[in-house]
This record gives structure tokens, C-alpha cells and sequence, in this order.
């Protein structure tokens, strides 16, 4: 049976997040595990007739989709919950947002035969009240069952998980109605030929993300501590999600407010979650990167559209007794916000003895030729032009074979590349623009691990099964192991 260790410790704290539909994997040790689990379920089911090769081929993506997103999570954390819906309205509606190559009959027949057959639990029944319209989803883990099967048998490795890219909708529209969960409604739209090219570059990007490996080069206890932080920012509100997913690996756009002018910034990757502090210690392929960010980019797109230009520091009022950070803050907050804005925690241990509404006229004065943008929202606005100068800089490095990852208004890549990456980031601001901007880089991590085993070696998986890291980084160098090996295969 296999033992829970290391940095897969269960947390004192359960928690759940929603089911994944597209995971994906598909190699022999898989295909056949997979195969043994579908036999198995069929089995034990009532049925008179066997399926179609159609309705085969998607109750086999069903019983995949369920086993790969429950043993993610329980790589995630053991304790980790997956919420997943068991209404048939979830997999009848049509629309573009669907997985469409999922189908609620062969859905329901893979959760129930897995289930049956002691490969996944319920942890808490889901319920819907309709007098009050309050409910929640059913909650599932992974038995040990399950998990000794896809370990031992299918030798899965989280690296040899990647997402679909094809059949799911990666530019998402939303209404500026908020619903009861908080959530924005998407909406349908009719596609034009901006919103395919949109799609089309956003599909060679995901596919070509998937084909590498982005991890964070730290220790395990590190990484737990991590994790821990993540999981009590989230509690609080103050971060999207609770903890790191290295499946993440593909982008979404999201527009705003039901207006294709407004939003369509890429979401959705993993590394853009963890405080910017971790930032530096994330790798591609194992090679160490660099971190480059424009200074001020909406400050000095305001300007430029203004017809004015920028001189010195944007969030200097010449007061070194107010935090600058605070002014960048209050700053974008002005700049978003349509309505009145709330003060920030701690303001007056950080605003040199002004009252809120004094720093926000300092900032209004010294922004004087472009004040008339502020409680106006007109931050998404920005949002749209600066996503589509993300989208010129990340085809860039894609057509030079290269990984370059965003952050909104800065990018990752190899740390060799750091000057290309400088030159093409002011070379598109200016074609978009037509003003200069600077760029600063932020520290790349130290090269402070000697990995195990050298780019290139041939590494198979029973390998890397027997190539066990171990010491204070033994969980990076896993992966890192398990992602070539994979690759291998």
C-alpha cells in the first residue's frame, strides 16, 4: 500500500476545490491500468447491452478525467476534497464553456462504478434546498485503492498529467453582474474574427506550455510552508487559490463587463498565484529564469494616451514618509474603481500623518493631466490593451521555440534570454504606444541545486523509480526526475 511522507503530509485543515475535467494523460502504463479499471467497473454493472464504441471511448475519458483530477489532488494534499456536481442540468447545457467531450450518462456510470469498487469515497453528500436555493456539491478523495493502482501499476506521475487544449473554451466573456456565489456570469457570444485569432494564438501557446515543466525551485520544508501561507492568504480573501497546482499549465483571457474592451488579461497559470517573493525560484525545465516587468505600465500608457509624458517616479509625492507602495496601491485603486474606494489596512502607520482623502488629492495633483481618468474604471480598459501587448511578447519567444510565462505586466523566461526579452518588451510597448518605456528585471534565483541526473540522459521510468532524491530538495528534484523520464517515455 502506498505510504503518505514527506511533503505529501495530510493538512490538519480540509478544504476542497472543484473537479477538473481536463486533466489528461495517455501513455501504455496508463492506457493499461486504465483499461483493467474499466473492465473492472463494467464488472460489476447491471447493464444488457455493451456500450458502442462511441459511448465506450467516452465512458473511458470519464473514468480518466475522474482519476486523474483525484490523484492531482491527492499529490496536492491527501486531505485535499475535489467538489464535483452529480446533477444532471451541470452536463445537459450547450454551451461554448461545456466540455463537450464528456457526457453526463457515462460520467455518472464512471463516478458510481468507481465508487462501487472502492476507488474514490464520498467525503460529504451535496444537497440542494429550493425553498432557499442554498446547496453545496458532493465532496470525493481517492482511496488508497485508487492511488496504489495509478502508482504502482500505472507508474502516474503528476509531470505526466497535462490539460486539454483542444474542446475547451480558453477566451471567456463575462457579464458585470456578479451571481450568488460572487462569481461574474459568463456569457455566450458569436465569434468573430478577432476573438478566433484570439483563440488560435492562445491554442499554440497552451500546447506549447504543456510540453515543458514549470516548477519552483525550493526545499520541501519551504514548499509545505508555502503551501501553508497560500491556504491562510485564501482563507482570508487575500489570494485565489489555496496552494500550487503544477498541472496548471495552460491560459485563459477573460474579458469583463460583458465588453470585449475591458479585461482580457491571461489567468490561470499556476506560477501567477504564489507571492511575488517566490517568484524567483521558478524554473523551466529545470533551468533557472529571470523575471522582467515594465515600470509603471499603466501610469505610462495613461500618459501617453493623454498625449503627455511621464518624468520621475509615478508613486514618489515627495514625502519619503509615506509608503510608496501605498501610493501604487491607492494609485490603481483610483484608477479601477467607478465609486468611492476603501481605505486600505494599516493606512496610518504607511501614510506620513495624511488622512485617506488627502492622499488620494496628492495623488490627483500630481497625476493632474490625467485625473480625469480616476473612479472611472477605466483600469480594465488598460487591462485590454496591455493583455494584447502580452499576447505580442509571448508569440515572440513561441516562434523562437522558447517558454515565455506571464504575470500581467511582467514575464518569465530562461535567464539567458533576459536582453531579448528587455528588447522585445519595449519594441512592442512603442509599436502599440508610440512612446518609450523602461523595463527593469527582478533578481533570478542562485543555481543552488546540482541536479541528479543531466539534460539529456536518457531516463525511463522504471528509472527514475529507483532514482529516489533525497536531502532538503528531494521533492523538486522528484518532479523534475519524473518530468524527464515522462518526457522519455
Amino acid at each position: 500500500m502506498t505510504e503518505l511522507c514527506g511533503n505529501e503530509q495530510a493538512s490538519s485543515t480540509t478544504v476542497s476545490r472543484p473537479f477538473d475535467v481536463n486533466r489528461w494523460s495517455d501513455y501504455p502504463e496508463l492506457n493499461n491500468c486504465l483499461t483493467a479499471l474499466v473492465r473492472e467497473i463494467e464488472g460489476g454493472e447491471d447493464r444488457q447491452r455493451k456500450r458502442g464504441s462511441k459511448d465506450a471511448r467516452r465512458f473511458r475519458d470519464a473514468v480518466r478525467s475522474l482519476v486523474l483530477d483525484l490523484y492531482v489532488a491527492w499529490k496536492t494534499d491527501p486531505a485535499l476534497n475535489v467538489a464535483i456536481s452529480l446533477s444532471n442540468g451541470n452536463y445537459t447545457k450547450s454551451t461554448r464553456y461545456d466540455a463537450l467531450f464528456i457526457r453526463y450518462t457515462s460520467f455518472v456510470a464512471a463516478f458510481s462504478g468507481l465508487e462501487a469498487a472502492g476507488y474514490l469515497k464520498r467525503t460529504r453528500n451535496g444537497f440542494h434546498d429550493p425553498r432557499t436555493g442554498r446547496g453545496r456539491v458532493t465532496r470525493i478523495k481517492a482511496e488508497p485503492k485508487l492511488i496504489e493502482s495509478l502508482t504502482a501499476e500505472a507508474k502516474l506521475t503528476v509531470p505526466a498529467i497535462s490539460q486539454r487544449t483542444t474542446g475547451t473554451e480558453t477566451i471567456l466573456l463575462r457579464d458585470e453582474k456578479s451571481t450568488k456565489s460572487g462569481q461574474a456570469k459568463l456569457l455566450e457570444y458569436e465569434d468573430t474574427a478577432e476573438t478566433l485569432s484570439m483563440r488560435a494564438n492562445l491554442q499554440c501557446i497552451n500546447e506549447y506550455l504543456q510540453r515543458h515543466w514549470i516548477d519552483i525551485q525550493i526545499s520541501d520544508a519551504e514548499f509545505r510552508s508555502l503551501q501553508a501561507r497560500m491556504r491562510r492568504d485564501h482563507a482570508d480573501n487575500d489570494r485565489e487559490r489555496p496552494f500550487i497546482d503544477f498541472g496548471h499549465r495552460s491560459l485563459v483571457r477573460i474579458f469583463n463587463n460583458a465588453d470585449w474592451n475591458q479585461g482580457g488579461r491571461f489567468y490561470r497559470g499556476w506560477w501567477q498565484g504564489i507571492p511575488k517573493a517566490y517568484r524567483r525560484y521558478i524554473t523551466i525545465d529545470g533551468k533557472r529564469t529571470v523575471e522582467v516587468d515594465y515600470s509603471g505600465l499603466h501610469v505610462h500608457m495613461l500618459y501617453a494616451e493623454a498625449g503627455e509624458r511621464l518624468d520621475g517616479d509615478a508613486y514618489d509625492l515627495g514625502n519619503p514618509d509615506i509608503d510608496r507602495d501605498l501610493i501604487k496601491k491607492v494609485f490603481n485603486a483610483m484608477l479601477n474603481a467607478k465609486e468611492r474606494i476603501d481605505k486600505p489596512e494599516r493606512f496610518e502607520e504607511r501614510s506620513g500623518g495624511l488622512t485617506f482623502k488627502q492622499l488620494q488629492s496628492e495623488i490627483s495633483i500630481k497625476h493632474d493631466p490625467i485625473k480625469h481618468f480616476f473612479n472611472t474604471g477605466y483600469g480594465l480598459k488598460l487591462q485590454r490593451r496591455d493583455s494584447d501587448l502580452a499576447e505580442a511578447v509571448m508569440l515572440h519567444f513561441f516562434r523562437m521555440n522558447y517558454i515565455c510565462l506571464p504575470v500581467h505586466d511582467s514575464f518569465l523566461v530562461h535567464h539567458a534570454l533576459r536582453d531579448e526579452l528587455k528588447d522585445i518588451m519595449s519594441k512592442e510597448y512603442t509599436k502599440l504606444f508610440g512612446s518609450n518605456i523602461s523595463v527593469k528585471e527582478t533578481l533570478g534565483s542562485d543555481p543552488i541545486l546540482e541536479q541528479g541526473i543531466p539534460d539529456g540522459y536518457p531516463v525511463s521510468m522504471d528509472i527514475a523509480t529507483m532514482l529516489k532524491p533525497t536531502g532538503l530538495y528531494a521533492g523538486y528534484e522528484q518532479r523534475l526526475t519524473d518530468w524527464r523520464s515522462y518526457r522519455e517515455h
